[in-house]
């Protein structure tokens, strides 16, 4: 059983140079002068009040190691948090930005600990002692070096966050299911290769955050994801998303951006709830009709697909603020955009195949122009649509008047008050 005063008694070893700060022996406990320049500075009680944990003397108050609810300490440079343990109070700990390479055993005695952040360090491998924190809700292990996680993780039962992006993780074991309370899951940026089917038992899972993986298929049960709100699935190697993912009645953001899909199919409009759509840079030439069902959808990024027309039926998204059209084939836009009065920003650079144009070249122009008028068009994209558009009107202009002379058109013709 942990000796609290046998502890203390060590601590009283410990000899802290106040006069210069950047001075700091350590004889017993502590191992990092840069831990203890920390908890001199960011140690707290319950009502966020600062505890001085050393006293004029540079010895320990024991009376108030008790006392410390809270450790922030952020950018501090420390190498070893060696001596954490005699905290036995501590709930929040918060070591981001520091230079961590490993953590002691002795952690697993912070019974108490509800939020562990030990976010980009250089922590290659965790204790299994760290499955002994079981009130731990949010754990925080992101831009680290770890490669594996050990299974005793899996225990800590009251975890609703957890957060391991920017690491090395190749595999997740089938073992996560056991994290039923999860609301939180961040691993993008890793080297997964495939999702365990047990990770669609999650029921409380809300955000799962997969981007810059090497995913090529998602389990086929991933629509029992009920509770789900954001998916992001940006940056992988997906060919096609299962039937089952149109199941998640609670999506709202969807982000399918940069794999390798070529089509959507007709049930996506079973997404009532979906109010973000990124499906950015895949090689979709066709969306699907029922895609303009969703009437939440107030995101729809098509940059970088192979997309050829825009259906008038575009009109029936009400809610929609932005929409990205930039980089595709587009040989039509419908003047029915122009009924879309919530709509903030519209990005059409390179959308269109000018050189295939199917759409009278002066009715593009003059929506563009009126899209520009609500603000909802930016200069640099009209300015180089139009750059695109006067040529095509100029050898109209040239066939009907008979004009040989090109410059003359842009210096003494305007353009807009022509028929053709």
């Amino acid at each position: 059983m942990f000796n609290s005063e046998k502890v203390i008694k060590k601590l009283k070893n410990i000899i802290y140079n106040i006069n210069n700060k950047n001075t700091v022996e350590v004889l017993d406990i502590f191992k990092d002068k840069n831990f203890i320049k920390c908890l001199k500075e960011q140690a707290f009680d319950n009502e966020g009040k600062q505890v001085e944990i050393f006293n004029e003397k540079g010895e320990i108050i024991e009376e108030n190691i008790n006392k410390v609810i809270k450790i922030i300490c952020p950018n501090y440079w420390i190498i070893s948090i060696e001596g954490i343990h005699i905290f036995i109070n501590l709930k929040i700990l918060n070591l981001i930005y520091n230079k961590i390479k490993e953590l002691p055993n002795e952690i697993g005695k912070l019974r108490n600990l509800k939020l562990l952040d030990l976010r980009h360090n250089q922590i290659r491998k965790l204790p299994k002692e760290i499955g002994n924190l079981k009130k731990l809700e949010s754990l925080d292990l992101a831009e680290n070096k770890l490669q594996y996680l050990p299974e005793e993780i899996w225990n800590l039962e009251k975890l609703k966050e957890l957060y391991l992006y920017k690491n090395q993780i190749k595999k997740l074991p089938n073992e996560i299911v056991k994290l039923g309370n999860l609301k939180v899951l961040k691993l993008y940026d890793n080297q997964i290769k495939e999702i365990p089917k047990e990770i669609c038992n999650l029921k409380n899972l809300k955000i799962l955050d997969l981007e810059s993986n090497q995913l090529q298929c998602l389990p086929k049960k991933i629509g029992e994801l009920k509770s789900l709100k954001i998916l992001n699935l940006k940056n992988n190697q997906i060919k096609k998303i299962p039937q089952t993912t149109w199941n998640l009645k609670s999506l709202e953001v969807l982000d399918l951006s940069y794999n390798q899909l070529q089509e959507l199919p007709e049930e996506i409009n079973k997404l009532k709830s979906l109010k973000e759509l990124f499906l950015y840079n895949n090689q979709i030439k066709n969306l699907p009709e029922k895609v303009w069902n969703l009437k939440n959808l107030k995101i729809l990024d098509l940059n970088y697909n192979q997309i050829k027309e825009i259906p008038k039926e575009i009109k029936k998204l009400k809610n929609l603020k932005k929409i990205y059209f930039g980089n595709n084939q587009l040989q039509w836009l419908p003047e029915e955009i122009l009924e879309l009065n919530k709509l903030k920003q519209i990005w059409l650079y390179k959308a269109f195949n000018f050189s295939n144009l199917k759409q009278d070249s002066e009715e593009l122009l003059n929506i563009l122009k009126t899209l520009k008028d609500k603000n909802v068009l930016d200069d640099y994209d009209l300015k180089y649509l139009e750059e695109k558009i006067y040529p095509i009107l100029e050898e109209k202009i040239k066939e009907k008047y008979k004009i040989t002379d090109l410059k003359q058109i842009k210096d003494n013709l305007n353009l807009d008050n022509l028929t053709f």
